[in-house]
């Protein structure tokens, strides 16, 4: 797979001169780019696969649907931090860094880390990031410009602020973007987030809109792309808190041409592409935790089978008949507990039924 980045560079008018500060030479540049002069951003978009999207978005609520309360607040703390990191090492690959996934943990450790020095405190401002996405308000401009200060720490002069000049997405030096004004900036943000916080849309597809509107608009002079996914998770996450922690990231990176496909084919008007492009990386995202949930649960122990594993555990040698009537339930169904036991590796039989005892494999 081609890995081209695409960067967002200042636009100038030409050769030597200072970036565009006036209506006129922005629209001047886009005439120069070949792109739309009258653009409206912020509207309730068309959809050209109103079917495919539904079914994405049942097929989504479906797979969260067996993601029990339970899951969420107990879940193995590593997991989650594992998921976190999984997340800031591919939303920063997409954008170019080249650290590796155990870099990246090792930064998390706090271990000592040889590499790029701006490459690690991109690590470091996206931790800060995703480590606070419970505090933020997705509805709150000022959480907006926070999550940039902190995701950009260090990284540009202009961290936690809206853009002062006119900026494009090259990939080489063919423009696929040329981003609005730098003056309508902040009323176009104002606008997107109001949209978003009062749109009847689902969330899934509100998040999936508000991601290719933010890119869009391009707020910032550097980090739209890893805020534009940070944001979107942060949107999610109010709807199902499992979003928090889901690295959706690690889909789009794997998709990533794709993902750029999906920007450049879409526009304000028709957001098709991007949403069916998003909706699909979340649904594989869901669908691996899913998994992977059910396979720890698949080893997991139910409430009778910890008791029975208990009793087994303090006297190897009790036989299924006393710790039936220990436990209260009959002979039959305690040698059903026993066997689960004995499938999930949690005992063994040593020796004959009559003689032998448990050896206990798990503590």
């Amino acid at each position: 797979m081609n890995n081209t980045v695409t960067n967002t560079v200042t636009i100038q008018g030409t050769p030597g001169s200072p970036p565009p500060t006036s209506t006129q030479q922005h629209r001047d540049i886009l005439l120069k780019y070949g792109f739309d002069v009258c653009r409206n951003v912020i509207h309730d978009p068309r959809f050209d696969s109103i079917n495919e999207i539904s079914s994405l978005v049942s097929e989504i609520s479906l797979l969260i649907d067996q993601i029990s309360d339970e899951d969420v607040p107990p879940i193995d703390l590593k997991l989650r931090r594992a998921n976190t990191i999984r997340s800031i090492q591919s939303s920063l690959a997409i954008e170019g860094n080249t650290l590796s996934l155990e870099k990246v943990t090792d930064i998390v450790e706090g271990k000592r880390v040889l590499g790029n020095p701006r490459e690690i405190q991109e690590v470091k401002g996206a931790l800060k990031a995703y480590d606070n996405m419970d505090s933020y308000d997705p509805y709150s401009i000022k959480d907006l410009l926070a999550a940039h200060k902190e995701m950009m720490y260090l990284l540009v002069d202009e961290e936690g602020k809206f853009r002062k000049c006119g900026v494009g997405v090259f990939k080489g030096n063919v423009p696929v973007h040329i981003a609005p004004e730098h003056k309508e900036v902040p009323t176009l943000m104002n606008e997107l987030i109001e949209w978003v916080r009062t749109t009847d849309y689902h969330p899934l597809i509100k998040s999936c809109i508000f991601h290719y509107r933010f890119e869009y608009i391009h707020p910032f002079v550097d980090g739209n792309g890893r805020m534009g996914r940070f944001w979107q998770s942060l949107i999610l996450s109010k709807w199902k808190h499992v979003f928090a922690y889901l690295p959706v990231e690690t889909w789009v990176k794997k998709e990533q041409q794709n993902y750029y496909s999906a920007l450049q084919n879409s526009s304000p008007d028709n957001v098709t592409p991007f949403v069916v492009f998003m909706l699909r990386m979340i649904r594989n995202s869901v669908r691996e935790f899913v998994e992977h949930n059910h396979s720890l649960t698949a080893e997991s122990l139910s409430k009778k089978e910890k008791e029975i594993f208990g009793i087994i555990s303090d006297n190897p040698k009790n036989t299924a008949g006393e710790i039936a009537e220990l436990v209260g339930l009959s002979e039959r169904m305690v040698r059903s507990h026993i066997s689960a036991l004995v499938r999930k590796e949690y005992i063994r039989r040593v020796g004959s039924d009559k003689a032998g005892q448990w050896e206990i494999l798990r503590k």
